[in-house]
């Protein structure tokens, strides 16, 4: 069994303009600007909130179907999307990268700030896919569970003790 999961072009040429699609329109509604979801093999979508840059690497996780199961403590982003952590480092962490794991209906999202990736715990895991592939593991208090079809940050649970800001990311670590 592999160490990664092999790439599925059939399964990204569906997910990935449907993740994208529903990602620009939440940003369009969200008063984000110079929306660019164009392919260029590093984060999905590039834009901007005000004068700061954003960026945005979105996935739908197809085994999560309801609400959130109270058992999955954590959200995991494969490892291997520190290609994109690293590129952001090396830009010099300018702007926001948010890493969006939809829901396998698209209605909900984990928001993930890229610093809470980066500085996440990574272990291995051994699933269907493949066999101990390295993923950051985010608790879920440290991510923002988003109704998208609310289209607003109203998706925000109110009793989250750190602020909550306007460009939404780095609230773990705010400027």
């Amino acid at each position: 069994m592999r160490s990664t999961k092999k790439f599925d072009k059939k399964l990204y040429d569906k997910a990935n303009p449907l993740s994208n699609g529903i990602m620009v329109a939440w940003l369009e509604r969200n008063g984000y600007e110079f929306i660019n979801p164009e392919e260029t093999y590093g984060v999905d979508i590039t834009c901007t909130i005000g004068a700061t840059p954003a960026f945005f690497e979105t996935e739908i996780k197809y085994s999560w179907v309801k609400d959130w199961p109270n058992e999955w403590d954590e959200v995991r982003i494969p490892y291997r999307k520190s290609k994109i952590i690293n590129k952001w480092i090396r830009d010099g962490s300018l702007g926001m990268l948010t890493f969006v794991v939809f829901r396998s209906d698209c209605k909900q999202a984990w928001f993930i700030d890229g610093q809470v990736v980066r500085d996440a715990k990574v272990d291995r895991v051994n699933n269907k896919y493949a066999s101990n592939e390295k993923f950051y593991h985010i608790d879920v208090n440290d991510a923002h569970l988003i109704n998208m079809k609310d289209s607003d940050l109203k998706g925000l649970e109110e009793d989250r003790s750190e602020k909550i800001t306007d460009a939404f990311i780095n609230v773990k670590y705010p400027a």
